[in-house]
Formats: structure tokens, C-alpha cells, sequence
């Protein structure tokens, strides 16, 4: 009997113990459901102005680009440090000088000329005074002498003087004619005279004048305000009238060609050149122009200022000439100088759209689909696209997407009702659970060391 109750109370036992412990033992702690939600980065739809951008490239070149050619002959004598490959000058700079003692001679001996023939003038001038005095003295002794004439020719008709008288007065009064004669022929050639002598005197001033724009031309100035593209003489080279000495060329402006589609030229909406009408260059489009290195971070801002005349006939694009002024001023925006023949990008100011939204290009599904977030649910919206550029997307403006959160993440599962939560949001809950796990570290407190209670301090 002992046998058969001590195997029965043992089981007994134990149920009882695991009732009691099960009855005992501490619940479960219960965990939040777990949130499925992703996460995602949102925009906020605005209506905005957006202008579009047309792109184009082009070689940069100078406004005037000019050869510098030597106009006397001479050997080279200085050089100006602003005369060398890359260096700046002024207008009125004198870049080069040449040996002047040549020319110099030569306008010494225009002025000997010219003195000559002023002073030749002035002998003419006062022989011809001479000559009219004595004309007036020859005038006055003919008048005397046809008189005489018919006074003596009076008396022989009453025959009181000799036949040979009258015709010793009549020889008197021939050769006072003929001096009056001779002397009026003569002053009628002082007046040729003076006029071929007035015509040395005005050749010798323009060789006078020539020879003085030689010596001035010996000291080689810059035209305009620019800068040496090349040089290709130096100091005691001797040149020649019209030998080139270099190349220079304005600085205070650079000019790009920039040729586009008809497309392109389109949405830039440029003003037309009429004959009969004054364009508004007002609405020639801004530009900015970058250089084809992708590395390069600086830019240079310039302006559209007309368009070529004709389409170009292989190609069948039509050319816009874009101005950048004062490219070699440095300033807080222009950091880097400009050179010409560089290759740069362009970003030409095209049409403008008024109230509409711009979307990173992203954010567009399939062409023509966004994704919203609803409250945290995903709403899928078809949009109605004006225009695409490389970053970013034009659409129309909708009631259904202004002021609306855009999902900008791609999603790789993307239908109505996704649970999704802001990059935002996820932040939050994640700054709230460390405070609220940094409280419950306060509550509990810390252990004491080596097992012992801390004691207060007094």
C-alpha cells in the first residue's frame, strides 16, 4: 500500500508546485506592433514662375581682334613690358618704339621746302604790287602823252609846226602803249603764278603734315583698351611699312556664337529685327555661360544682344550672338578670366511659365504619374507634363496637387494606400523613444558599488 501512495503523492505534489508556480509567475511584457511604414523624403508642392533653360555651347571671340602693323619703316628700339603674350594695356599705351631720326630728316626737309615756297610766294606778292604801280605810272604817261598827241597835231593842222613833230609824239605815244600792254600782260601772270606757288605751298604742308604723322607714327599706341594675343617682333628687329608686329584685341566686352535648332530658338521667344522698327533689346534673354570641364565650378554671366541674319544652309540652325561684358574685371562673381577660342556651355533665359509646379524629374512615374503622401498613405496622381529638363519637371497646376506633400523617393513598391512616413516624422519618433528610454534609466538609478548601499554625503 506504502508502495502504491508515495508514487501518488509525489505527483500530487508536483501538480500542486506547478499550479503554484504558473499562478506566480510575472506576465509577459507586451511588445507595440511592429511599424511597416517607409520612410520617405517629401516636397511641398508651390505654384511658382519657372524659366525654361535652353542649352547650347560655343567658342568665345573677341568683340575686335586687330593685326599691329608698323606704318614707317625703322628699326625696333624699345618694347613696352605691356606688348607680351597675355599682358593688358590701355588705349594711348605705347607698346612699341621705333628709330625716329630717319623720319625726322625727312620732316626737316618738308619744312625747308615748305619755307621756300612760302617765301617764293611772298617775292611774287611784291613784284605784282611793283608791277601794278608801274602800270599805274605808264597808264598816266600814255594819257600825258595822247594829249601831248593831239595838241601838237592841232598846231601842224594850223601848220605851225613841222610834219616831223607830230610824228616823233606819235612814236612817244605808241611806246607807251605798248608798255602799258607789256605791263598788263604781265600782272595777268602774277595770278597764275601765285596759284602754282599757293599749290607748292599746300603739297609742302602735306608733306610737312606726313612727315610729322611718320615721326608720331614711330611711337607704335594701342588703339583701344585690350590685351596681346601675340607678339612676333622684338627690339633691334628692323621692320618694314606694313609688317605685322602682333595681334591684340578688346577686352572691354567677348562676344559667343551660339547656334540652335529652330526648336531651341522658339522658347526663347527673341525679339524680331525689322527695317522700319526699333527692337526692344530689353527682351533679349540673360546667359550663363560655364566651361566644358565638369570640374569647373565659376560662371560668367552675359546677355543675348541680336541673331544672325540667315539659317545657316548644311546645319539649318540659326546662330544667337550672346555679349559677356567687362570679362577681364575681376569681382566677387568673376574669379576666373575668360579666354578666347575657350569652348563653354550656355544656358540661355528661355519662355517663362507662370503658376505652375516644378518637380524633381525623380518624382515622375512612368512619364506622367506622381506619388503623394495622404496622411500617410500613398496617393497616385496623373499630372499633365509642360516640360523636361535634366533635373527637374514642369506640370501643370492641378487643385489636387498644390499644397500637397510629393514623395520624392523612389518607391520600390508603389500603389494606393502604402503605408509611408516622413524622413521627418521618423526623426521625431526617434528623438522621443531615446528621451523616454533616458527617463526610465533615471527612475531605475544606478547600482551601488561593490555591492554596497551608497552612503550619503554631509
Amino acid at each position: 500500500m506504502r508502495k502504491f501512495l508515495l508514487p501518488v503523492l509525489v505527483i500530487v505534489i508536483a501538480v500542486v508546485a506547478a499550479k503554484i508556480l504558473l499562478a506566480t509567475k510575472p506576465e509577459p511584457k507586451k511588445s507595440p506592433p511592429k511599424d511597416r511604414s517607409t520612410v520617405v523624403e517629401i516636397q511641398e508642392l508651390k505654384l511658382q514662375e519657372y524659366v525654361l533653360k535652353v542649352e547650347a555651347a560655343g567658342v568665345v571671340k573677341a568683340r575686335t581682334q586687330s593685326d599691329l602693323v608698323a606704318e614707317v619703316s625703322g628699326r625696333i628700339e624699345s618694347v613696352s613690358e605691356t606688348f607680351q603674350e597675355g599682358a593688358y594695356f590701355n588705349k594711348g599705351d605705347v607698346l612699341l618704339t621705333l628709330d625716329a631720326q630717319t623720319v625726322k630728316q625727312a620732316e626737316k626737309i618738308a619744312q625747308s621746302e615748305l619755307t621756300a615756297n612760302q617765301a617764293s610766294l611772298a617775292q611774287l606778292v611784291s613784284e605784282e604790287k611793283a608791277a601794278k604801280r608801274s602800270l599805274q605810272l605808264a597808264e598816266k604817261n600814255l594819257q600825258f602823252g595822247l594829249n601831248e598827241l593831239k595838241r601838237i597835231k592841232g598846231l601842224w593842222n594850223k601848220r605851225l609846226i613841222a610834219k616831223s613833230l607830230v610824228d616823233v609824239e606819235e612814236q612817244k605815244v605808241i611806246q607807251l602803249e605798248q608798255q602799258v600792254t607789256d605791263l598788263s600782260s604781265r600782272l595777268t601772270t602774277f595770278t597764275s603764278q601765285k596759284s602754282a606757288s599757293r599749290a607748292q605751298i599746300n603739297a609742302s604742308k602735306a608733306r610737312l603734315e606726313s612727315q610729322l604723322l611718320n615721326v608720331q607714327r614711330t611711337k607704335i599706341t594701342a588703339p583701344f583698351t585690350g590685351r596681346v594675343l601675340s607678339k612676333q617682333v622684338d627690339v633691334g628687329q628692323y621692320v618694314s611699312s606694313g609688317k605685322a608686329l602682333g595681334t591684340i584685341y578688346a577686352t572691354d566686352y567677348v562676344e559667343v556664337n551660339l547656334p540652335l535648332s529652330l526648336a531651341q530658338y522658339e522658347l526663347l521667344d527673341m525679339p524680331e529685327a525689322f527695317r522700319n522698327k526699333k527692337v526692344d533689346t530689353r527682351r533679349y534673354p540673360e546667359v550663363v555661360f560655364r566651361p566644358t570641364n565638369s570640374s569647373a565650378t565659376h560662371q560668367w554671366k552675359g546677355k543675348v544682344v541680336r541673331s544672325s541674319a540667315a539659317l545657316d544652309e548644311n546645319s539649318r540652325q540659326i546662330s544667337i550672338i550672346a555679349r559677356i561684358d567687362n570679362p577681364y574685371e575681376a569681382s566677387a562673381e568673376n574669379t576666373k578670366a575668360i579666354r578666347i577660342g575657350q569652348y563653354v556651355k550656355a544656358n540661355i533665359d528661355g519662355r517663362t511659365f507662370k503658376d505652375v509646379l516644378v518637380i524633381p524629374v525623380v518624382a515622375l512615374r512612368h512619364g506622367r504619374e506622381v506619388l503623394l503622401n495622404d496622411n500617410g498613405k500613398v496617393s497616385i496622381k496623373t499630372v499633365n507634363v509642360l516640360w523636361n529638363a535634366d533635373t527637374e519637371v514642369v506640370v501643370e497646376a492641378d487643385s489636387a496637387l498644390i499644397n500637397k506633400q510629393l514623395i520624392v523617393t523612389p518607391l520600390a513598391i508603389a500603389a494606393n494606400g502604402v503605408p509611408v512616413k516622413t524622413l521627418e516624422e521618423f526623426k521625431a519618433e526617434k528623438r522621443k523613444a531615446k528621451q523616454e528610454k533616458a527617463k526610465g534609466q533615471g527612475k531605475e538609478g544606478t547600482p551601488p558599488e561593490n555591492g554596497k548601499p551608497n552612503e550619503a554625503k554631509p
